[in-house]
């Protein structure tokens, strides 16, 4: 595994502390190394990807660091605080959304967004339509997720992001499915993201590039 991006020779970078902060992790699954020795910190704005080819750790690393599953070794800091020690408070801080939509095939996807606010108690003014508008679904608020092609069901699970106001995404293959003008619209929600001091940590076997964006990355598998 490497990490490209960080050359940790700015001083004022050096004394300042990582809001994020990845230290030694490993991953075994079935008795196969997925992944060891990943550490790497980020500060507001910074925007990060996780490549590889298929079976190497993607899913799991984005998994751990959302606090879903432990690693086998290793430590994710949150603002100096080991995750598991502070799990409710950090989780209300990222927005997690897996390479599975996680929406309701039976809502619409005003719907979905009003049952994610609710669960998330989300304290932001929501335009709901507003919100698809900016994903590019104006016009199918009341439509059922159901009889929408694959993409648009991708814009849905990704207009989730928008619902709250949180500062560390992460993001499980998010351009699956999206044609695309639905990846550029994608994209440009990272880079405004990133602009207002935000993190992003996506992974993908996509080669990448986000313009007005600089993407650091953490590769895993073989060199």
């Amino acid at each position: 595994m490497t990490v490209a991006g960080q050359t940790g020779s700015d001083p004022q970078q050096d004394v300042a502390k990582p809001l994020f902060e990845v230290r030694g992790l490993e991953c075994v699954r079935h008795d196969v190394i997925l992944f060891q020795n990943i550490s790497f910190s980020l500060q507001s704005g910074d925007l990060y990807q996780a490549d590889g080819e298929n079976g190497t750790g993607k899913t799991s690393l984005i998994r751990i660091l959302a606090g879903l599953i432990q690693p086998t070794a290793g430590e994710v800091l949150w603002q100096g605080k080991e995750i598991s020690r502070c799990l409710y408070e950090y989780q209300c801080e990222i927005n997690y959304i897996g390479h599975l939509n996680g929406i309701k095939d039976a809502l619409t996807p005003v719907e979905n967004l009003k049952v994610v606010a609710a669960l998330t108690g989300s304290r932001t003014n929501n335009d709901f339509s507003m919100i698809l508008e900016r994903v590019g679904l104006a016009g199918l608020d009341d439509v059922t997720v159901s009889t929408m092609s694959a993409g648009q069901k991708r814009r849905v699970a990704l207009a989730r992001l928008l619902v709250t106001d949180t500062t560390l995404w992460l993001l499980d293959e998010p351009f699956t499915s999206l044609d695309p003008t639905g990846k550029t619209v994608i994209e440009q929600m990272i880079v405004d993201h990133c602009a207002n001091g935000g993190i992003v940590i996506f992974a993908t076997h996509q080669a990448m590039e986000i313009e007005g964006c600089t993407i650091n990355h953490i590769h895993l598998g073989k060199k």
